[in-house]
């Protein structure tokens, strides 16, 4: 179709803010982008699962709508961003390019229009697939140093298999105003809005002491995915990620997005069964990265 092929010439398709409408054709770019990427890296296509990433774009474009954009080939998409903007940082949580419009210079006028609508922040960071070397590259020569990786781990998790947690540790019901403080300290920024949007599909806890002094929070989905978890102490993120798994039993494994810094975590985790799938993502940025120590992120894209 005309979606996957470039007009003649080397003009660069046209950049527009994105909006709700365009949703269904980013989603068709993601998808041919992943597909493509897994076809030439020899792996097994992945099942299609668009309802989770359209709740997230859906999100992200309401929440931060000025730094998202579309390249738009005479109303066809071949190529989009979405940079979130949370305080002083801005993240881009998705770049995707149709295949047949990479190496165009499509993706840079993309990135380059969405950080400007981000009001070209100086403090900026993404995920990189560490299979992709040269994406890698080029966010450092952008000055998005690579960090450290973040492991996607998966597998079955018994209620059980991690610790309960201390003594005087009580866990409550979580509000954004409550957890302020903590993501602060943690990840360098406020963001209301993101707990606003986990409240709605997650299960979340707030855990304190007898005197309600917040030591972290937590959400956990029903489909098994784990995050984000946060902790003051990093001692306790594997009893707080235990308290999540008790509270939402699922049918299949869990999923877990864990930094490698997070070894509190991270150790257990794997000794109770969950295994890294695949490669990792590297955590870039110009600026020092969160306390990943302890702090587990909901994804690659939403930390």
């Amino acid at each position: 179709s005309n979606a996957s092929r470039p007009s003649g010439g080397a003009a660069l398709p046209e950049l527009r803010e994105a909006t709700a409408a365009d949703i269904p054709a980013m989603l068709e770019v993601f998808f041919a982008a992943i597909e493509d990427l897994d076809a030439r890296r020899g792996r097994t296509a992945q099942a299609r699962n668009a309802a989770p990433l359209e709740t997230h774009f859906g999100h992200l474009l309401q929440t931060d709508p000025r730094s998202s954009y579309v390249a738009d080939d005479h109303g066809h998409i071949v190529a989009f961003g979405i940079v979130m903007r949370r305080g002083d940082v801005a993240f881009l949580s998705f770049l995707f390019v149709l295949p047949a419009w990479q190496a165009r210079r499509v993706g840079r006028a993309v990135l380059a229009a969405c950080l400007e609508g981000a009001a070209g922040l100086d403090a900026v960071a993404t995920c990189a697939e560490a299979d992709q070397p040269v994406s890698t590259g080029l966010y450092a020569t952008a000055g998005l140093a690579p960090r450290l990786p973040i492991y996607l781990l998966r597998g079955a998790l018994a209620t059980g298999a991690l610790p309960d947690l201390r003594s005087g540790v009580e866990r409550r019901l979580i509000t954004p105003d409550a957890v302020a403080g903590l993501d602060r300290e943690l990840v360098g920024y406020e963001r209301p809005q993101d707990h606003a949007f986990w409240a709605r599909e997650r299960t979340g806890a707030l855990f304190t002491d007898a005197g309600a002094r917040v030591l972290g929070y937590g959400y956990a989905h029903p489909s098994g995915r784990v995050g984000p978890v946060a902790a003051a102490d990093p001692g306790d993120l594997p009893s707080f990620i235990g308290s999540l798994v008790a509270l939402t039993p699922v049918l299949e494994g869990r999923q877990l997005v864990v930094p490698g810094t997070a070894i509190s975590a991270l150790q257990p985790l794997l000794h109770s069964g969950m295994r890294i799938d695949g490669t990792p993502a590297i955590y870039c940025s110009v600026h020092q990265p969160p306390l990943f120590d302890r702090y587990v992120p909901m994804s690659y894209a939403l930390l």
